[in-house]
């Protein structure tokens, strides 16, 4: 057996699921994901810490959002 680092627990995804913030999105009332992810990746930037609905920006959803936004338009 090769002598290595496991490449699943370098990744720093790794806790992001697919899907995920699709659902989420959809549940804050949004149809576009990538609206949502913009959104709240502006949002985080002016430090705001809620969304518009009162829901709170947690450190995972900017991450969702984040990942959203640069893998967003890549198929």
């Amino acid at each position: 057996m090769a002598q290595g680092r496991d490449p699943k627990k370098e990744t720093p995804f790794k806790d992001l699921k697919e899907g995920a913030f699709t659902r989420q999105a959809k549940s804050h009332g949004y149809d576009d994901p990538m609206k949502f992810a913009r959104l709240i990746m502006r949002l985080n930037k002016k430090g705001t810490k809620t969304l518009p609905s009162g829901r709170r920006i947690t450190p995972l959803l900017v991450k969702r959002a984040n990942f959203a936004v640069n893998f967003g338009g890549k198929k």
